[in-house]
C-alpha cells in the first residue's frame, strides 16, 4: 500500500470575510492624482459615467392628473348672477300645504272620488288578501337585509344612549311593498292592462319655474312612478270657474325656508336612473300614478322640530305638481304656459303603514296666473296594517285593512 502525500487544504472564504471585515474603516487617502492629470489637461471621469451615461428625458407635467379644488366663486361654470331658490327631495316647507298651494297655483278640491274612479273598491276572491299578508310578511318581516338603523331618541331622556339596532331600513321596506303590490295588479289586471303600463323606479325631475321675480327649481324622485300609453281624464273642467281661493299666509312670502343659491343650471330633466331619458317619442309618456315614501329619518324640518302632517303633504303636492308638469312640457313643448289639455296624476303617499291617496290636475304651468288654478283632490285615507314585527320570536302581522289594496288596485286600473 503506497502512501501519499497529505494534502492540508484550507477554505479562505472565511478570511477574506475577516479581512473586510477588521479593514472595513480604513480611510481612503487622497492622492491628488485627478489634480495632477487636471494641470497636464487630461480629464478625470468616473467610470459609472462612461460606462452607463445619464440620458435627460422630458419632464411630463401631470398635474392634469391631480384634483383641482372646486372653488365656488364668480369663476364656476354654474354660476349665475340671479339667486335661485331650490327645493330638493329631503326638504319640507315651512308653512305646510298652505305655502305649497300657492307656489303651485293649486286649490283643494272636495272628495270626488266617487264620480272620478269607478269600481274604487272592486271585488277580488279570498285568496288575495292571503297574498297581500304575505307581502307584508316578506317586506316587513322576512326580508335577509341587516342594516345599521338609524338612533333611537327619547324625548323625556335626551342624553341617555340606546344600542344600536340591525334590521330593515324604512326605505326598503316602503320600496318591497310597493314593487310587490304593482306586481300583484298587474296579475290581476291581465295584459290587456299591463301591456299599456310601465314602472319606473327612482325617477329624477328637474323643473324651473318662474314665480312673479323669483326663479324657483324642483330637484324631486319619484319613488315608484306608473307610466300609461293612455292619459287620465281630469276631475274636472279646467274652464269651470272654481270659486276657490288661495289660502293666504300674510305677512310671510311665500318662498319662506327655500334654500337660496347663485350655482344652478337651468336645464330641465326628465328621466329615470335606469333608462336615458323619457323622450317625446316613448310609448308611455303619460304619468299615470307615482308612489312617494316618506322617511322620517330623511325628510327634516330647517328649524329641527318635527315634521307636521301638514308638512308633509306639501312634499308631496310639490313632487306631483313637478312629475305633472315635466309630463306636460315633454308632449306640449318646453315653452308651453296655457295647456291644451290638462294633465292628471294619481298620487300615493305612503309611510310603509299609512296610505294618502290624492289625485292632481294640472290646467296652467304660469304660475302668475291666478284666474287658471290647478286641483287637488285627496281621498280619504288608509291603514295597512295596525302591527308587522316580531312578537316574543314570532312573526305576527295584526289589523290587516283590506280596503287598501282594492284603492291601489282600482287607481292602477283606472284610465283603461
Amino acid at each position: 500500500m503506497k502512501f501519499t502525500e497529505v494534502l492540508y487544504k484550507q477554505h479562505i472564504g472565511r478570511q477574506i470575510k475577516k479581512l473586510w471585515y477588521v479593514k472595513r474603516e480604513r480611510k481612503v487617502f487622497d492622492t491628488k492624482i485627478d489634480k495632477h492629470l487636471s494641470n497636464i489637461g487630461i480629464s478625470v471621469k468616473d467610470p459609472i459615467e462612461v460606462i452607463n451615461p445619464k440620458q435627460e428625458r422630458p419632464r411630463l407635467k401631470l398635474e392634469f392628473l391631480k384634483p383641482r379644488q372646486i372653488v365656488f366663486d364668480e369663476t364656476h361654470p354654474d354660476w349665475k348672477a340671479k339667486a335661485c331658490l331650490v327645493f330638493k327631495d329631503n326638504n319640507v316647507l315651512q308653512e305646510g300645504f298652505c305655502q305649497a298651494q300657492i307656489l303651485t297655483n293649486t286649490v283643494c278640491l272636495p272628495n270626488s272620488s266617487s264620480s272620478y274612479i269607478q269600481d274604487i273598491f272592486p271585488d277580488l276572491p279570498e285568496h288575495v288578501d292571503n297574498i297581500v299578508k304575505k307581502i307584508i310578511y316578506t317586506s316587513n318581516i322576512f326580508d335577509a337585509y341587516q342594516k345599521k338603523l338609524p338612533k333611537k331618541k327619547d324625548p323625556e331622556r335626551p342624553a341617555w344612549v340606546f344600542t344600536r339596532d340591525y334590521g330593515i331600513t324604512n326605505n326598503r321596506k316602503m320600496l318591497n311593498l310597493s314593487k310587490k303590490l304593482l306586481q300583484l295588479c298587474e296579475s290581476l289586471s291581465g295584459p290587456e292592462i299591463a301591456q299599456k303600463r310601465c314602472i319606473l323606479y327612482d325617477g329624477i325631475t328637474k323643473l324651473n319655474l318662474d314665480k312673479a321675480s323669483d326663479l324657483i327649481q324642483f330637484t324631486l324622485r319619484s319613488d315608484v312612478m306608473v307610466m300609461s300609453a293612455n292619459p287620465l281624464k281630469p276631475i274636472e273642467n279646467f274652464n269651470s270657474n272654481v270659486e276657490i281661493d288661495l289660502p293666504n299666509i300674510q305677512p310671510l312670502h311665500y318662498t319662506i325656508g327655500i334654500d337660496k343659491t347663485n350655482f344652478y343650471r337651468t336645464e330641465d330633466m326628465y328621466r329615470n336612473i335606469l333608462i336615458t331619458a323619457i323622450t317625446s317619442t316613448t310609448p308611455w309618456i303619460n304619468a299615470h300614478t307615482i308612489f312617494v315614501h316618506y322617511d322620517p329619518s330623511e325628510v327634516r324640518n330647517l328649524t329641527k322640530l318635527p315634521v307636521t302632517q301638514s308638512q308633509i303633504f306639501s312634499r308631496t303636492l310639490m313632487k306631483t305638481y313637478t312629475i305633472a308638469a315635466s309630463c306636460a312640457r315633454q308632449k306640449f313643448g318646453s315653452s308651453v304656459k296655457k295647456l291644451p289639455e290638462p294633465v292628471t296624476v294619481q298620487c300615493i303617499q305612503s309611510d310603509g303603514k299609512n296610505y294618502h291617496f290624492f289625485i292632481f290636475q294640472l290646467n296652467s304651468l304660469d304660475a302668475n296666473d291666478v284666474s287658471m288654478k290647478n286641483f287637488w283632490c285627496p281621498l280619504s285615507p288608509l291603514t295597512l296594517y295596525e302591527k308587522a314585527e316580531y312578537d316574543n320570536g314570532r312573526p305576527v302581522v295584526e289589523g290587516y285593512n283590506p280596503e287598501v289594496f282594492r284603492r291601489i288596485l282600482a287607481l292602477y286600473r283606472n284610465g283603461i
